[in-house]
C-alpha cells in the first residue's frame, strides 16, 4: 500500500507547471529566420530535452510529497501451534532436584527458566504465551509469535511474582490458562505446559470443571513435576485428559520431556501483521536531479554548438 504524507505537494507543482506544459511555440518566437534554418534538424532532440525536465520536474514534485510504503494489514498462513507455558514460581522452587551436599547445582527455578528459554528460542513459528503463579496465577505475555520480550520475562523469572504471593495455588493456574485460550486461541492444536512441584490440593468439584473445560476446547495438558507424588491433584487431573505426565528428577529428564511434547503435531493458523512504512521520496528526488543535471548539460552544449 501507498500513500503521500504530503499530497499538497502535487497540487500546487500542477497549479505552477501546468500552464508551461500546455503553452504553444510558434514561429515569431524566434529572433532571427536563420535560426529556423535547422529547426527540422533539432524538433527531436528538442522534444527529448522537454520530456526529460517534465519527467525530472515529476519525479521531483512526487519525491516533495514523501510517498511512503507501508501500513499493509498481511495475512500469513503458517503450521505452528498455540502453546501456553504455565511456571510455577512458589517459594519451593527456590530448592533444588538433586543435590550431593557438596556442588551447588542449579535451583528447580533455574532448570524451568533455562529450559523454557531453549524451548522458545526453537520455536520460530509456534505462538507461545506465558503465565506465572503462585497463590495467584498471572499472564505475563500472551500467545504470539513476537519472542523477543518473552525471552526478556523468561530471563528475569525470579522477579514476576512478588514474595507475599509465592504459594501454591495449581487450580487458579489451570483455570487462569485455559481464560486465556479462550481469549486468544487461533490453533487447533493447543498446547499447555505446566512445570511445577507444588503439592497443592483441587478440589473434587474443580477438578472435574477443569476436565470438561480441557475436553470441550481439545487442548492437551503437559504436567512436568519435579519429583511429585503419583497421587497428587494435578497429576490426577493430567492422567484424565489428553496430554500426559512427565516426572522430571534432573535437568536431563526435563529437557527429554520437552522434545517429547515437541513432536506433537503442527496446525495451521492465519496470523494478521502490519508492515511498517518506509519513506520511498529519496527513490523520486535522486533520479529527478539527476536528470535535470544531465539535461543543462546536454542543453549547454547545444547552445553553444548553435
Amino acid at each position: 500500500m501507498y500513500s503521500l504524507a504530503q499530497p499538497g505537494f502535487l497540487a500546487l507543482g500542477a497549479v505552477l507547471l501546468l500552464p508551461g506544459l500546455l503553452r504553444y511555440r510558434h514561429v515569431w518566437q524566434y529572433s532571427n529566420a536563420r535560426l529556423l534554418r535547422n529547426a527540422g534538424q533539432r524538433d527531436l532532440l528538442s522534444i527529448c530535452l522537454n520530456a526529460v525536465t517534465w519527467i525530472a520536474l515529476g519525479l521531483l514534485l512526487i519525491g516533495l510529497a514523501k510517498p511512503l510504503k507501508g501500513l499493509e494489514h498481511v495475512q500469513e498462513h503458517l503450521e505452528a501451534r498455540d502453546v501456553l507455558l504455565t511456571l510455577d514460581l512458589s517459594l519451593s522452587m527456590e530448592g533444588f532436584l538433586d543435590w550431593d551436599g557438596k556442588d551447588m547445582p542449579p535451583t528447580k527455578l533455574e532448570l524451568i527458566r533455562d529450559a523454557a528459554l531453549e524451548f522458545v528460542r526453537q520455536h520460530e513459528h509456534d505462538r507461545l504465551g506465558l503465565i506465572v503463579f503462585g497463590d495467584d496465577a498471572f499472564g505475563v505475555w500472551p500467545l504470539s509469535i513476537d519472542r523477543h520480550i518473552l525471552e526478556r520475562r523468561l530471563e528475569r523469572l525470579d522477579s514476576l511474582l512478588p514474595p507475599a504471593l509465592r504459594g501454591t495455588h495449581v487450580a487458579k493456574a489451570v483455570e487462569r490458562s485455559l481464560d486465556h485460550f479462550d481469549e486468544m486461541q487461533q490453533s487447533d492444536s493447543k498446547i499447555l505446559m505446566l512445570l511445577t512441584d507444588g503439592l497443592d490440593s483441587i478440589a473434587p468439584e474443580v477438578a472435574d470443571r477443569l476436565v470438561r473445560r480441557l475436553e470441550q476446547h481439545r487442548i492437551k495438558l503437559y504436567v512436568l513435576g519435579m519429583q511429585l507424588s503419583e497421587s497428587t491433584s494435578i497429576v490426577t487431573l493430567a492422567r484424565q485428559v489428553e496430554g500426559g505426565y512427565y516426572n522430571i528428577n534432573n535437568a536431563e529428564e526435563l529437557a527429554q520431556a520437552l522434545r517429547d511434547i515437541d513432536e506433537q503435531e503442527a496446525s495451521s493458523i492465519t496470523i494478521n501483521r502490519a508492515t511498517e512504512s518506509r519513506d520511498l521520496y529519496p527513490y523520486f528526488v535522486l533520479p529527478g536531479l539527476i536528470l535535470l543535471l544531465m539535461n543543462s548539460v546536454v542543453r549547454s552544449a547545444w547552445v553553444w554548438d548553435v
